[in-house]
């Protein structure tokens, strides 16, 4: 029997105040909220599950990736930039769940339509837009603000950085199958495999990369204005009615 919303609340409230500091904890953690999520009536198709499952496999790919050093050469930067990425969502969720506080319009969409009848993918790319195209930049600020001397050049970083789109790439027939995206339950006319599942692989690919590149290059605009009291502020609010518009396509 499916628990109280009351209850869910309560669980999902205990797993977005943790602070983790390590990649392996996110893991944990996502994979948690995931699992807690899906015990309300919707199961695994409540909105929460359905993009904290999708968050989880890929943090996992990209900490296996970096524990076999294979992928990236630039020292701690991805690791750092993934707890600062996470720690996003994770207040995100809290604050949403607080009820007192403000959380993003883009992730209040989702969080607060994650119980309808919705369509697991259209909640999986909501929430793949309001963490790419809201939290990234800020996460990338973040990481470069933690540290008076770079991690490394702005080039080695950004290589390392386009290095995970090679684990979405890997990862999107599977993600598209597991959010159970239009064409994978057209059967005959688009097997797994065959051109119209391949396309709509690549336009993941694409939409990916482009999202990606507009966080990277919002965050270098940005950052040479990091002493300047509040200046946040305003591209807060622009990233946030941008990712929030685009939500509402979806959810």
């Amino acid at each position: 029997m499916p628990e109280s919303i009351a209850d869910n609340r309560r669980r999902l409230r205990a797993l977005a105040e943790q602070k983790p500091t390590e990649v392996e904890q996110v893991v944990t953690v996502l994979a948690d909220i995931a699992e807690t999520a899906s015990a309300l009536e919707r199961g695994k198709a409540d909105g929460i599950a359905c993009f904290s499952r999708l968050y989880h496999r890929i943090t996992a790919d990209v900490l296996d990736a970096y524990e076999k050093g294979q992928l990236f050469h630039c020292g701690k930067f991805i690791y750092e930039l993934d707890l600062a990425f996470a720690q996003r969502y994770l207040d995100a969720l809290r604050d949403w769940l607080d009820e007192g506080s403000d959380a993003p319009g883009c992730w209040q969409l989702l969080f607060a339509r994650r119980q309808e009848d919705l369509a697991e993918w259209r909640f999986a790319v909501a929430g793949v837009n309001a963490h790419v195209n809201f939290d990234l930049a800020f996460a990338l600020l973040d990481v470069w603000q933690e540290h008076d001397t770079p991690l490394a050049t702005t080039a080695d970083q950004y290589e390392d950085y386009v290095a995970i789109n090679t684990i979405f790439h890997n990862r999107m027939d599977e993600l598209c199958e597991d959010n159970k995206v239009p064409w994978t339950d057209w059967g005959a006319i688009a097997p797994d495999g065959g051109i119209i599942d391949r396309i709509g692989n690549l336009v993941g690919d694409v939409l990916v990369r482009g999202t990606r590149d507009f966080a990277w290059t919002h965050a270098e605009r940005w950052y040479p204005h990091r002493k300047t009291d509040g200046y946040r502020v305003g591209p807060t609010a622009m990233l946030d009615v941008t990712a929030t518009k685009l939500a509402q396509i979806f959810i």
